[in-house]
């Protein structure tokens, strides 16, 4: 299938659009679109207005991340969390797991930039200085 198909109005545009949104996660383009900033900063804005927000920690390379990757990523943070369950059980202390590494997204970066916004608000509303 060539792209030029579409332009010479050979095969419908919405053809090529669900041929996009079946494309991997991991994918070259699915990657560009999860980490651009404008469109990052505009769905932040859309939950904020709707009062919805997710996170997550993310800090591997979103180009390496694939879908085998995310699974055995979480098989490891499952096998994390029984390790210190256990480890908890033996000594009577409280244990948490460490969650394996994410990728850390365009969306992500945009959280916490206002985060630390809101915070350093906070500080300055505190201290009376605006």
């Amino acid at each position: 299938m060539d792209l030029l198909t579409f332009f010479r109005s050979e095969r419908p545009w919405p053809q090529l659009l669900r041929l996009i949104e079946r494309l991997p996660d991991h994918s070259h383009y699915k990657v560009a679109i999860h980490d651009n900033d404008d469109l990052a900063r505009r769905l932040h804005e859309i939950e904020d207005t709707a009062g919805r927000r997710s996170s997550n920690l993310r800090t591997v390379d979103a180009h390496t991340w694939t879908p085998e990757r995310a699974i055995l990523t979480d098989v490891a943070d499952i096998l994390l969390n029984i390790r210190s369950s256990l480890e908890a059980q033996r000594t009577g202390k409280s244990q948490t797991a460490t969650p394996m590494p994410r990728p850390r997204l365009a969306r992500d970066r945009i959280e916490a930039a206002a985060s630390q916004q809101r915070h350093r608000d906070r500080v300055r509303m505190m201290l009376g200085r605006g």
